[in-house]
């Protein structure tokens, strides 16, 4: 190691003569900028997730986010202060495809969060952030991977979910492979409606419409600037692969379930009723739960669709013979019964059940056919979650068919 002095002080560059160097050019990856940006402070509270952190989640993973637009009280829009290191940062906050979205804050007040431009999709949940607190918390955004997202068709179960999803905003205009998608007004994913700006620029042009027109190229240029990515698959394959139906739930952990054994449904006020004990050996029917065993049950609440609300129609599931009269206790094996969509008829006019276990399927009802010259069947209608063993946990929610993949490019 040398032990001279060296040169005192920086060389200064001359006009011909560049003695500095540019070292900082590359300041992160395109997939996922570390940028700093501190949260919106006005978003509402969304829920709770103890699993990464205590505090309230204001914008959930999945969700496409932007830099927002607004004047937060600094000397340029879009910015506040940050308290960590006492400079202004960006805010980031939930993208709303470029228009303004007048909502409901964490305050109880009204706020618009003007329109913005998306830049890519949280990686991860984004909590509250402390204006004056010490956050420590650095959102990552991603522009560039290759992502899954539930497909839930109707914007009104997509809501009931906080997680990013995909939903058609127009039932009509379902999603297809090769669509390009935008966020709504909340950060969640839908389809760019190209083909009808389109066909509407066609149409004004045809009509010689000038103001039409013009309204038209500015909403295909509003699209433009918010396209955040490309859908190569659509699947609605439930399951995915067939053979993920039989994937279940460990022998050990069946034999401790009474409700998988041997639960029925009966009530101990059943005993004594008025065709007897209705359990086994009595009741006839009781036989077939030992068959259900059998069936593809996949694993309770991870991979059989708990949340997926399968419908029923005029499903037979009792006879009553002629000459019988009294209580009936029937089965659905469908089961659990989402409660309240359960309607059970008799020759197309509904009765009342006198009791239903909604999570074993028990149904009982009083029906009088000891003047009638033929069976009566017995039908139910209704909703049951549970039936499509195999659906991957990250499918399953309440409206989903399937999965949206989309190849993200900001």
């Amino acid at each position: 190691m040398a032990m001279f002095r060296g040169i005192a002080g920086p060389i200064k560059s001359t006009q011909d003569q560049y003695m500095r160097t540019n070292t900082k050019l590359q300041a992160g990856t395109h997939d996922s900028p570390g940028e700093k940006f501190l949260v919106d402070n006005r978003l509402k509270r969304l829920f709770r997730y103890h699993f990464g952190g205590d505090g309230w989640v204001v914008i959930p993973k999945g969700r496409i986010v932007a830099p927002a637009t607004d004047n937060f009280g600094e000397s340029q829009d879009g910015v506040i202060n940050d308290f960590d290191g006492n400079v202004k940062r960006p805010v980031l906050t939930l993208a709303n495809g470029g228009k303004d979205v007048t909502e409901v804050g964490k305050d109880g007040t009204n706020h618009v969060r003007k329109a913005n431009r998306a830049i890519g999709v949280a990686y991860g949940n984004l909590y509250e952030e402390f204006v004056d607190g010490f956050n420590g918390m650095q959102p990552t955004i991603e522009n560039e991977i290759y992502i899954e997202l539930p497909y839930i068709p109707k914007k009104s179960d997509a809501e009931e979910i906080e997680w990013g999803s995909f939903y058609d905003a127009d039932l009509a205009d379902f999603v297809k492979n090769g669509d390009f998608v935008i966020s709504d007004e909340n950060g969640r994913f839908i389809k760019a409606p190209f083909e009808k700006v389109y066909a509407a620029l066609d149409a004004a042009a045809t009509a010689g419409d000038l103001a039409e027109y013009n309204v038209q190229v500015k909403e295909l240029g509003r699209l433009q600037e918010q396209v955040v990515g490309q859908v190569w698959s659509v699947e609605t394959n439930l399951p995915p692969q067939g053979w993920l139906k039989w994937v279940t739930w460990s022998t050990e952990d069946m034999r401790q379930d009474d409700k998988w054994i041997n639960n029925s449904g009966f009530r101990p006020e059943d005993m004594g009723a008025t065709d007897g004990f209705p359990g086994y050996p009595y009741d006839k029917t009781y036989r077939n739960m030992e068959g259900q065993k059998y069936f593809p049950r996949a694993i309770p609440g991870l991979t059989n669709g708990a949340n997926i609300e399968v419908p029923f129609t005029d499903l037979v599931i009792g006879t009553v013979q002629p000459g019988q009269s009294g209580r009936h206790d029937l089965r659905i094996w469908q089961v659990p019964i989402v409660e309240g969509s359960l309607v059970v008829t008799a020759n197309g006019t509904p009765i009342q059940p006198t009791y239903v276990d909604y999570e074993l399927g028990l149904v009982t009802v009083n029906f009088d056919n000891a003047a009638g010259s033929a069976p009566v069947d017995i039908k139910a209608t209704f909703k049951a979650t549970g039936q499509i063993p195999g659906v991957p946990t990250n499918w399953d929610w309440k409206g989903s068919v399937g999965a949206v993949r989309i190849l993200l490019q900001k």
